[in-house]
């Protein structure tokens, strides 16, 4: 009984080793990272709507090709960038105008979150925008965080604030700016 017993146990165990030994290694292939700095390191998002960044966007490339973005110029130079936490998880978040951004002119946007240096999501805002900066509430009724804000004339200012989920998009007086 007893030798039964540990034929068993040792069949099973032989079993087990020569299916491991056979099983595909598991994909260790890990996602190009995100790298990206602004800069001049003193430009200010909440202040300064033309801060560049410089870096790798990893696999957000395409996102951004879409939008027009010239992936070489972000590599060397600089492209139109707003960093931010704006999902409130402690890691830093970048949002892209494309092509033709100014003041003068609405584009789209897409924002790269990012996790432990890599692309997580890429997400557009759910409208064009112009004059963009990051936004940090100091109203009491909106919860503590970092979003958006696109300045406009007139009623024309909206403010962007992701809820996990999606972007809120909300209008309000540009006078109060």
């Amino acid at each position: 009984m007893i030798r039964l017993r540990w034929t068993c146990i040792g069949a099973s165990l032989l079993a087990l080793a020569v299916g491991c030994a056979e099983a595909p290694l598991r994909d260790d292939t890990t996602p190009p990272s995100v790298s990206i700095a602004l800069v001049e390191g003193g430009c200010d998002p909440e202040t300064n709507f033309r801060c560049l960044c410089v870096g790798n966007v990893g696999d957000a490339a395409p996102h951004l090709q879409e939008l027009g973005v010239d992936l070489d110029a972000l590599q060397k130079n600089g492209w139109p960038c707003v960093p931010g936490d704006f999902d409130q998880d402690g890691e830093q978040d970048y949002a892209f105008p494309g092509e033709g951004y100014s003041c003068n002119r609405s584009v789209p946007v897409r924002v790269l979150f990012t996790r432990g240096g890599h692309l997580r999501e890429v997400q557009a805002l759910p409208r064009k925008l112009s004059c963009l900066q990051r936004y940090v509430s100091n109203d009491a009724s909106l919860p503590p965080g970092q979003g958006l804000v696109d300045w406009g004339e007139g009623n024309a200012t909206w403010i962007y604030r992701f809820d996990g989920k999606g972007w809120l998009a909300t209008s309000h007086l540009s006078e109060a700016h």
